[in-house]
């Protein structure tokens, strides 16, 4: 493996290409065979892999350029932007420039606010479920089971319904400032019900 590894770098293919074509060895003179008289296979894959970096390094410059410009990838492959253009761009920016930079911005925006509904959603429900769950520790039959399950099941809909309402009123401050009390609330509980769990172990809740 380690041989068909270093092949393949110099023949600048992948191993799988060298394994394709039977290679189980590759010692010094069959690869200096192989760069002196190219075979059908070496030269496609050669340039299979060309093309695949060069795709790549667009991608890569598409994003950078994204990146500094403040706008999506997208953008700048319909505008056609080199990275030598940016500073130009950046210096006067033309309106379709500043389009797409609050089109982003706006992006940003509302990605962020879904994250943050969606924590403070999840949240809200695992505070429901940590109730729901000590009910039914304590069950002693399938129906009272069923009955807690009706109860409660209604209660994390309820939750995420409320978890987008405030997400819709509240600033994203105030949404991670909710979000760290329930998350605090449900660790005081659980520390609280910990606690129980070693004095009833300790002989009884009495200390």
């Amino acid at each position: 493996m380690g041989e068909l590894k270093r092949a393949a770098r110099q023949l600048d293919v992948t191993s799988s290409v060298l394994r394709q074509q039977g290679w189980k060895t590759a010692s010094d003179a069959r690869i200096r065979a192989v760069r002196a008289d190219p075979p059908e296979w070496l030269i496609r894959a050669q340039e299979t892999r060309r093309k695949k970096r060069s795709r790549q390094k667009r991608l890569r410059d598409r994003r950078n350029i994204a990146t500094r410009l403040g706008i999506q990838a997208r953008a700048a492959a319909e505008h056609d932007i080199e990275p030598g253009d940016v500073e130009a761009l950046l210096a006067e920016p033309p309106e379709w420039l500043v389009a797409e930079q609050q089109r982003r911005q706006a992006q940003i925006e509302r990605e962020v606010k879904e994250r943050l509904r969606a924590d403070l959603s999840e949240a809200l429900a695992d505070s429901v479920r940590d109730v729901w769950f000590q009910e039914l520790k304590y069950v002693t039959t399938d129906e009272e089971a069923d009955a807690i399950d009706a109860r409660w099941a209604p209660e994390i809909a309820k939750a995420k319904n409320e978890a987008r309402r405030l997400a819709g009123e509240l600033t994203p401050e105030q949404v991670r400032a909710r979000i760290e009390r329930e998350r605090e609330s449900a660790r005081a509980a659980g520390v609280y019900r910990a606690a129980q769990l070693v004095r009833r172990a300790l002989g009884g809740d009495s200390g």
